[in-house]
């Protein structure tokens, strides 16, 4: 019998787990560092006996179509023989380029430039043809480049294509000297909770950064570091199956044009909220470096309130009215680095790693009031809630890429670690009256806590690509996760008679996490009958997730697949159809199945409080929830407009959805956790219109429409309806470089199993005004007319419940920010003589 800690194994008909957690996340390593050193040892090697550098190649690049010199592009040399790379520069204004000092053996000329086609020729060097004219080169215009569609001369805001939008966070002035979560609430289609949380479609989203599933919240990424936002709702098997809820890939500033070029900013503005940041590239040839820093204060002073009305027997019982004022302030730092080095012409070395770090105090102000069914106080009283939290984040990544010369042919292998530590100190006072207001016996009520949570998360992916003919390829891949995590916490209220603090044994854990997921995929793509491009993939996953409450002897755990009866939950297939119907239309349609696994603290089934009459707590027998999805896009544009429809569907088994229910040991008080539905379905229609009528102004409008059917377990709470929201912006580039822009949205009540959440609506207005593109100057008003609330209304047979709260109100924020740079291939070579011409040229920002 085999013995493994896993819940099978591969004896006889069975079907185990292959590797054991530690152990194949050590072979795995290994491998890494052994493809790593293989081309670092490759590239170190010396060849004996150098021929003269003594030869020369030059010409002009010129656009195919418009004959005009193409400006800035990349002329490379490289060795036939084994493709190092010997010389390079950038072409100059008037199309020309020269290479000297060239080695005199044949040599692969390529020159490269965004927005074309490489073009690549061969050159023979030697002692009788040292110097060589390659005449005109003329480069093709890249039309698969060409047909994303960017409306204008400039950058778009939003980029639309067949399976992804894309959000350009640089055009977005609102969102300067913000964070992520000021990015996110302008794009169609995705909100952001009370609690910083990012939806799409209705559904919660997996966020990546750079393409990695990242630990840290919308909050802790500084919006001036972030290129462009990709939104992804129906993801590839490439992906993890747990995105149900679709992707939101942030991209992070990355300038890939030779020599040096930065950016400083700071900001200021209400509420005490000031920001700063710089970052700085440089680049040639084969290595280019990137540095930044920044950091973020923000003040929030927010009210809120819950109105309940207890039931029974469709009677009222009694009420239960609750005020709140919260402030809170918060203090971001992060930094970044990165370095990439081109081995040689097949192998690209990427190392990246970041830190970062989080302070948050919080102040919040409580009075309560309990009155009878005749409206008359029986009881009140106050509580306040002192939080402290610091948050350390660490994250170590290394990128290895290999080319083979079969084109398109390439295998990635990506390793990442990062560890989190958070520490935590909260004190609960509480003032308890009687009916008369007079203060109760053995008050105040005070309860301190303090905690810490520690975690080391370990990512190795390794992905291949082959090109099998013009119209097909191949893709496979493995990945493996894993996520040890530790927390304790550590309660204690105050005893009067005493004068002492006493541990409260309910509320005091410490809890340990083993969560460990190994993956892979394959994936095909190719044409069929009347062009339609397809793609079948299929990605298998095991799960294995075990928490222990260390200090009960608890444990709670579940495993995909555990046998052979539920081996059909860890397959995830995919299968793509897009189709061109003319040059500026297209058409997808697909289909996938994906999963969402539920997380620790609604496993946990320790209670986590949160007022007087309120607390969460876990539900350990949870399962993970499974969703068959499916949509059909419909893509076009012109010169003027560009119109993307999405019509969508989800059939969801055991959703995991919140519900709420009163105390067995007191009516009063409601228990919130969370629960398994029977099914969900829901399907909806997404639109986003682009339009640029005139040339300075673009138009951005969306809109979505959800239908929601939801069921608890057991059928007897069902709820059902349409979920709508619009959104609009409008840029308009004004005369002497200044742009204003609006952004507008309106949320209606979204259906919930035990009620529907509040309206949510606002409109931020933000001026920009740019002088040379080096200096950029910006001041947003973010919700303008104080409107923007999270809440919820809820309706059981045991208690009606209003609630509302904010997660920050109306503020001015002024922001500026200088672009440097040069342009240069050859930043770090010696000269001789002063840089003429096209040899240097001030970077065009």
């Amino acid at each position: 019998m085999c013995k493994t800690r896993f819940p099978m194994c591969l004896c006889g008909k069975k079907i185990g787990y292959v590797l054991h957690k530690m152990n194949f996340l050590r072979i795995v390593f290994l491998l890494l560092l052994t493809s790593l050193l293989h081309p670092l040892t490759s590239y170190a090697q010396k060849p004996q006996g150098k021929p003269p550098a003594i030869g020369k190649i030059y010409g002009r690049i010129l656009d195919s179509k418009t004959k005009q010199p193409v400006e800035f592009a990349s002329v490379t040399a490289t060795s036939v023989k084994n493709d190092s790379i010997i010389s390079g520069s950038l072409v100059k204004q008037n199309g020309d380029f020269s290479l000297e000092k060239l080695p005199l053996i044949p040599l692969k000329v390529k020159v490269s430039f965004i927005g074309y086609t490489a073009l690549e020729q061969t050159v023979a060097l030697n002692m009788q043809n040292m110097e060589v004219d390659m005449g005109n080169l003329k480069l093709e215009p890249d039309t698969k480049v060409l047909n994303e569609v960017v409306i204008g001369e400039e950058k778009s805001t939003m980029t639309m294509s067949i399976d992804r939008k894309v959000y350009n966070v640089e055009k977005d002035i609102a969102a300067k000297g913000g964070t992520a979560a000021d990015v996110m609430k302008n794009i169609p289609s995705v909100s952001v909770d009370a609690d910083g949380n990012a939806t799409l479609r209705n559904s919660g989203t997996q966020v990546y950064v750079d393409g990695r599933p990242t630990t840290l919240t919308l909050d802790q990424i500084p919006a001036d570091q972030i290129d462009k936002v990709e939104v992804i709702t129906n993801a590839s098997v490439k992906f993890d199956a747990s995105t149900s809820g679709g992707i939101l890939n942030i991209v992070m500033k990355q300038n890939r044009k030779p020599g040096y070029n930065g950016t400083v900013s700071a900001g200021v503005g209400t509420n005490e909220r000031y920001n700063a940041s710089a970052n700085i590239n440089i680049r040639q040839n084969p290595i280019a470096f990137s540095a930044s820093y920044s950091f973020n204060t923000s003040r929030n002073l927010n009210e809120g309130y819950t109105y309940r009305t207890n039931l029974y027997n469709e009677s009222v019982t009694g009420y239960f009215n609750q005020d709140n004022v919260n402030d809170e302030r918060g203090l971001h730092h992060m930094g970044r680095l990165g370095l990439d080095i081109n081995l040689n012409n097949r192998n690209l070395l990427t190392l990246s790693g970041n830190f970062f770090y989080r302070f948050n105090d919080s102040d919040d102000g409580q009075t309560f009031t309990y009155l009878s069914p005749e409206n008359v106080v029986t009881a009140s009283g106050s509580r306040n809630n002192v939080q402290i939290n610091n948050h350390y984040n660490y994250t170590a990544a290394a990128f290895l890429k290999h080319t083979f010369p079969k084109k398109g042919e390439e295998l990635t292998i990506d390793a990442s670690y990062n560890y989190g530590y958070s520490e935590r100190d909260y004190v609960f006072t509480t003032y308890n009256y009687d009916s008369l207001q007079t203060l109760m016996p053995q008050n105040p009520e005070i309860q301190r806590n303090d905690g810490f949570s520690r975690s080391h998360q370990y990512i190795l992916q390794l992905d291949y690509v082959n090109p099998l003919t013009e119209n097909s390829k191949i893709e496979a891949g493995i990945r493996s996760y894993y996520k040890p995590y530790w927390s304790e916490n550590f309660t204690e209220n105050y005893v009067f008679p005493t004068d002492s603090y006493e541990k409260d044994s309910i509320l005091s854990n410490r809890y340990y996490i083993d969560d460990l997921i190994n993956a892979a995929y394959i994936n095909y793509m190719s044409k069929m009958w009347w062009n339609i491009r397809y793609q079948i993939g299929f990605r298998f996953e095991q799960s294995y997730y075990k928490g222990t409450l260390q200090d009960r002897n608890q444990e709670f755990s579940y495993s995909y697949p555990s046998n052979t009866s539920n081996l059909l939950s860890s397959i995830f297939p995919g299968v793509y159809f897009s189709k061109e119907l003319s040059k500026k239309q297209e058409m997808q349609l697909n289909f996938s199945r994906k999963l969402n696994r539920p997380n620790f603290f609604q496993l946990n089934p320790f209670i986590m409080g949160a007022d007087k009459q309120n607390y969460r707590i876990g539900n350990p027998t949870l399962k993970p929830e499974f969703t068959n999805m499916g949509e059909l896009n419909y893509n076009v544009w012109n010169d003027k407009f560009n119109f993307l429809t999405s019509f969508y569907f989800k059939l969801t088994e055991n959703p995991i959805t919140n519900a709420a229910f009163p105390s067995e040991g007191d009516s009063t008080v409601l228990v919130n956790t969370f629960i398994n539905g029977k099914s969900s379905f829901t399907y909806g229609l997404d639109n986003s219109l682009k339009l640029t009528l005139i040339k300075p102004l673009d138009i951005m409008l969306s809109g979505n429409v959800i239908y929601v059917e939801l069921s608890s377990t057991d059928g007897l709470t069902k709820n059902s309806g349409f979920n709508w929201e619009a959104r609009g912006n409008m840029t308009y580039r004004l005369p002497a470089d200044f742009t204003i822009q609006v952004n507008g949205r309106y949320e209606a009540p979204k259906i919930i199993l035990q009620g529907t959440q509040i309206p949510q609506y606002s409109v931020d207005f933000s001026l920009n005004k740019s002088i040379k593109k080096k200096w950029n100057f910006s001041l947003a008003l973010n919700d303008a007319f104080n409107t923007r609330r999270w809440g919820a209304n809820y309706d059981t047979p045991f208690y009606t419940q209003e609630a509302s709260r904010r997660r920050e109100t109306r503020f001015l924020r002024f922001n500026v920010s200088w672009n440097f740079g040069e342009q240069d291939a050859s930043l770090f070579k010696k000269r001789n003589q002063k840089r003429t011409g096209g040899e240097s040229q001030d970077m065009d920002f």
